[in-house]
């Protein structure tokens, strides 16, 4: 049995391996990210990779895990903080941005990975949009959100948020923070409850 030392080294490497995996994957894509790519990155050898995540399709699964639980990490708490459904939607959204904004290339592996994925990971897509709807049906039961379908606003919402990635790299002066906050402006008012 390892003892907790072992285990926090053991921790560490795998995280460092996930660091450089998504590092390789953002830069050269996922079909010239070999593990020999990775482990040189890394300065390890392949086996070290083989010994903590069997093979390369462990890998890209860790890089997955790794950078949703850190955008859940950073997310969940800012909207749960929220006095209102109204806040806790502006939080997902802006939070969202701001995780893209901290984290360009644990993105861009994740959406390499997504794109070559062959529906290996559409569960986390549809994951996204279930906690979209969580939040609009808070708005809904309190009564600051219209009545609308919540999986056509969060689908809606997703795919908004999910436009963003491509322009990274390519608008010079994409302000994230500035995007974010007019698209929570903008879906705060097409979510709100008509008052006459």
């Amino acid at each position: 049995m390892p003892s907790e030392n072992e285990t926090f080294i053991e921790a560490a490497r795998r995280a460092q391996l996930t660091d450089c995996a998504a590092g390789v994957i953002a830069e050269v894509g996922l079909g010239k990210a070999s593990m020999a790519r990775i482990a040189e990155r890394a300065g390890v050898s392949v086996g070290v990779i083989s010994y903590h995540f069997g093979n390369k399709a462990g890998l890209i699964a860790a890089v997955m895990t790794d950078a949703a639980q850190a955008a859940v990490a950073m997310m969940e708490p800012l909207i749960v903080a929220q006095s209102s459904a109204t806040l806790g939607l502006r939080a997902l959204i802006t939070s969202n941005l701001e995780f893209m904004r901290l984290h360009p290339e644990r993105l861009r592996a994740m959406l390499e990975i997504i794109q070559h994925d062959n529906g290996l990971y559409a569960e986390q897509g549809a994951q996204a949009i279930t906690d979209v709807q969580k939040v609009l049906h808070w708005g809904q039961q309190t009564g600051e959100f219209g009545d609308f379908d919540t999986r056509v606003v969060a689908t809606s919402i997703r795919a908004a948020i999910d436009a963003v990635p491509a322009m990274l790299g390519h608008v010079e002066d994409l302000d994230l923070t500035a995007y974010g906050e007019q698209l929570a402006d903008l879906f705060e008012r097409a979510t709100r409850k008509e008052t006459r």
